[in-house]
């Protein structure tokens, strides 16, 4: 029963003892580092603690509480601290806006602390060291310089690697330098359009110039062109005519030996039709001889006295001639034949 009346004493006890606790605890945001500083005891912590809780025993700790993050250097019209002016080589100012990225290192947080003290200190430092690294650098160009993006360009790495040897002795990271614009005053800047305006000019002029070479090449090509085609067209019609005329000579040379052939082989066929004609001649003429051999051997025979009367008949042309059907028989052909110098025969019924 008495152990049930304690349990309410030690909640009550718990609660409050949590409540101290609570109360004595630093609390270090995510972006943030925190530098313990032990009052009493030890001093200086040389670490830094990263976002979280961690126990402050009041009186006998302090807290430094710094930004871990990456950290803008603005300069320029908006900014506090307004734009960064330099002045060239040749004596004309030139206003730069720009943007300087830094962050403390890290694990250095506490060393910022011993050397710059609690607060934004060491921000002051960077800002001066940017400053005269900028003008160390930028301050050795001519104005004409910062018109050109890449000299601009070239110039802020040469800053960089300045500016970055000088944090690292305030354990400060430089991360880049931004330069966004660039502007003079008002009077040089009508000096540099007008002499930009005459360099312009110039390249228009020597673009015409060159334009007006290359019409002239242009125009000399073209009539270089024209020459050559008409060497070419003449070439190609002398050889065409060339052609036509060893064409017409090879036909005449080919029709020559044509005609030639067929002379011989006109002449070749009349030869054989003079031999063929000459040996027919010779057959008939064989045949006539042998007639009239055979002929001259029907003479001498006894049929010889017939045929000439035939033939005597034959040759005979008497007109009107009458005959005295009383003296002589017509249907008797032997006696008449008889009568014409026919020797008789054997008479046959």
């Amino acid at each position: 029963m008495k152990a049930l009346r304690l349990i309410p004493i030690f909640i009550i006890l718990a609660f409050f003892g949590g409540v101290i606790v609570y109360a004595n605890l630093q609390k270090v945001e995510i972006g943030q580092v925190g530098v313990l500083t032990k009052e009493w005891s030890g001093g200086l912590v040389e670490e830094d603690y990263p976002a979280g809780y961690w126990m402050d025993m009041g009186p006998l700790h302090t807290w430094s509480v710094f930004d871990a993050t990456v950290q803008t250097l603005e300069r320029s019209k908006a900014a506090r601290n307004g734009p960064f002016v330099v002045k060239s080589v040749d004596g004309a100012d030139v206003t730069l806006d720009l943007n300087i990225k830094y962050r403390i290192k890290p694990g250095s947080a506490w060393r910022i602390l011993k050397q710059f003290g609690p607060g934004n200190a060491y921000q002051e430092k960077v800002h001066n060291e940017s400053v005269d690294a900028l003008r160390a650098v930028f301050g050795d160009l001519k104005t004409e310089a910062f018109y050109d993006p890449e000299t601009r360009a070239r110039t802020a790495e040469r800053t960089q690697v300045k500016l970055r040897e000088r944090l690292e002795a305030s354990h400060v990271e430089l991360i880049e330098i931004l330069i966004r614009n660039v502007s003079f005053s008002e009077s040089y800047e009508q000096r540099i359009k007008q002499k930009e305006l005459a360099k312009q000019e110039a390249l228009v002029n020597i673009s015409r110039r060159k334009a007006a070479e290359v019409a002239g090449d242009t125009n000399k090509i073209v009539a270089e062109t024209a020459a050559k085609v008409r060497v070419i067209e003449e070439t190609m019609a002398k050889d065409v005519k060339e052609m036509s005329a060893e064409n017409e000579k090879q036909v005449t040379k080919i029709e020559a030996e044509a005609e030639q052939y067929a002379i011989e082989k006109r002449a070749d066929a009349d030869l054989y039709k003079a031999e063929k004609l000459a040996a027919a001649d010779l057959l008939i003429r064989n045949a006539e001889a042998e007639a009239q051999r055979l002929r001259q051997t029907a003479l001498t025979g006894p049929g010889a006295a017939n045929l000439v009367a035939l033939e005597t008949a034959q040759s005979l042309n008497f007109g009107k001639l009458t005959i005295s059907t009383l003296a002589n028989n017509i249907l008797d052909l032997r006696a008449l034949a008889e009568q014409l110098g026919a020797k008789g025969g054997k008479t046959e019924k």
